[in-house]
């Protein structure tokens, strides 16, 4: 009689009875690739780069510039801390204009690749807003004009070297005669040279929009308003023209979004900024919620927050059509670095699993029905640092020892999958489709992309109507050897090396109700695992 084959092999489950798993699901799967239908080893994470210009210093965060060419080795930004990324959404970006907040910097930051001269990159940065003027300017007439008297509204704002405008300063009127030539001076302070702002921007009004009569550089002393009216201001100036002020400076949390937006989230606010230009968000564009926002992500046009209550989800075409609403599922999150867009959801830990909402089903625990709540915890979910990979989350935990998990987001059911492999960090590079880890010593490593490692393999238990013996087994592999142990009744009652696919005996002289198997120590791949009374009951 044959007690048990095996021809296709899934994840480890540990929350439901060994006894009563599905077919292909086994009690433990470590360093394991199902992905070919075969048993075989995961590919390593191999070196492709160690950080130049940190020292010994363990550096705990990591991001790549130079995204438009594919390369494991430049250019690396690092930090000690947690930092968020993200690009500009300009059609035409030539400088690769990055932003990002946190970390290391004491409020949200902006650099280009005009920075990328030496490591350790970036050589500089300046912060990401762009402070308005704080002072009127003194307006006086150079040359009568021969219209009729009028009223002019002079606002001056502050303008990057990269063309990032400020909101503008404070309003100076000048009654004149139309026609006139005015001279402005006595202008506001500059802005601290960390802003990057190189010039001014001056609009007049006389009673409509403000329109741009001229700009000079921070040095000039006066401007001439000859007359000429340009484009209309846009950084504010009336009701429906919201004033580009900076991002609050604990802001967090950047991400890209859709229809030129980026978001962000400070404690229980978030907010977005001004479609295409990252420097500015006005304050009409925030909202608050009930919970503390810990993390968050997007996919399509959701963009989810998880909290420490109930998660909310964001939608909304345009800064000020952006509404949330509350999803059910009452999982706080309990680490920043574990929210995870999986293309068709988002992901994030709970002290309960690994929580997911999105388009594959209701908002659930994705590890629910795989490993125990207890297991679950061990891992200490408040370290969990999440990476999506080829419809896989992986999660790199700390429990003492740095490692990692796997859920196929698409199907949990398939059971989670243990990695000897941790990291500080992860960053996907979506133009190599390469998902890449920093790890001890600032090396930076490259998932699945070095040796095929051994499987480790423990299978569910096989329950007999009546006490018997294995008598005799079989492996079924493409490589040899591989080890394979028999397990009755929990006890080991045997260890082979099988070197090749002829049938091997096993001890006799006892019976049991319950037999297990484990394979383990070889890459594979296997394709059956086989266990019967005798020699002939395998196929």
């Amino acid at each position: 009689m044959l007690i048990f084959g095996d021809t296709q092999f899934k994840g480890g489950n540990t929350a439901i009875n060994a006894k009563m798993l599905a077919k292909g699901l086994g009690t433990s799967a470590t360093n394991i690739d199902t992905s070919h239908g075969d048993l075989r080893g995961r590919r390593s994470a191999t070196t492709v780069h160690t950080l130049v210009g940190y020292g010994s210093t363990q550096q705990q965060a990591i991001y790549r510039m130079g995204r438009e060419t594919a390369s494991d080795t430049l250019y690396w930004l690092a930090f000690t801390v947690d930092v968020d990324f993200a690009r500009s959404l300009l059609a035409n970006d030539p400088t690769e204009r990055t932003y990002g907040t946190g970390g290391n910097f004491l409020k949200p930051a902006y650099t280009d690749n005009t920075f990328l001269g030496s490591t350790p990159y970036p050589t500089g940065a300046y912060w990401m807003g762009v402070p308005a003027p704080g002072s009127g300017m003194t307006a006086t007439v150079a040359t009568e004009g021969t219209g009729n008297n009028e009223t002019r509204s002079y606002v001056s704002t502050f303008v990057r070297y990269n063309g990032d405008e400020s909101a503008p300063g404070p309003a100076t009127e000048l009654i004149c005669k139309g026609g006139s030539t005015a001279t402005l001076t006595t202008f506001p302070a500059d802005p601290s040279s960390a802003h990057g702002v190189t010039g001014r921007n001056f609009y007049v009004s006389t009673g409509g929009d403000f329109r741009l009569i001229g700009s000079n550089l921070l040095a000039d002393t006066t401007f001439t308003d000859d007359g000429t009216r340009g484009v209309v201001l846009q950084t504010g100036g009336d009701s429906s023209k919201p004033a580009w002020v900076e991002p609050y400076d604990g802001m967090i949390g950047l991400l890209e979004l859709w229809n030129g937006m980026h978001g962000g989230f400070y404690q229980k606010q978030y907010g977005v900024c001004v479609p295409y230009n990252p420097h500015a968000w006005p304050v009409q564009y925030r909202r608050q919620v009930p919970d503390r926002i810990v993390g968050t992500a997007r996919f399509g046009q959701s963009w989810v927050l998880a909290t420490t209550g109930l998660p909310r989800v964001v939608e909304g075409r345009a800064p000020e059509g952006m509404q949330d609403k509350p999803i059910n599922l009452r999982e706080a999150c309990v680490s920043k670095r574990s929210v995870v867009s999986v293309d068709h959801g988002v992901c994030w830990a709970s002290q309960r699993g690994l929580c997911y909402y999105g388009t594959n089903g209701k908002p659930r625990v994705l590890t629910e029905y795989v490993v125990t709540p207890e297991e679950w915890r061990a891992l200490v979910p408040s370290t969990i640092i999440g990476a999506h990979w080829r419809g896989w989350y992986i999660g790199f935990y700390n429990d003492g020892t740095r490692k990692a998990f796997m859920v196929n987001t698409m199907a949990p059911e398939d059971g989670i999958v243990w990695v000897n492999q941790g990291a500080y960090a992860t960053f996907s590079d979506p133009l190599s489709e390469t998902l890449y880890l920093l790890d001890s010593g600032n090396t930076i490593k490259k998932w699945d992309a070095g040796t095929v490692g051994n499987l480790d393999y423990t299978s569910r238990i096989f329950r007999q109507k009546s006490p018997t013996n294995v008598g005799a087994a079989k492996v079924i592999a493409t490589a040899y050897p591989v080890t394979f142990a028999l397990y009755a009744d929990g006890a080991l009652k045997a260890t082979v090396t099988v070197t090749s696919d002829e049938p091997f005996r096993l001890p006799a002289g006892y019976l049991a109700d319950e037999f297990q198997y484990r394979v383990y120590g070889g890459t594979g791949p296997i394709e059956g695992v086989f266990g019967g009374e005798e020699i002939e009951d395998l196929p």
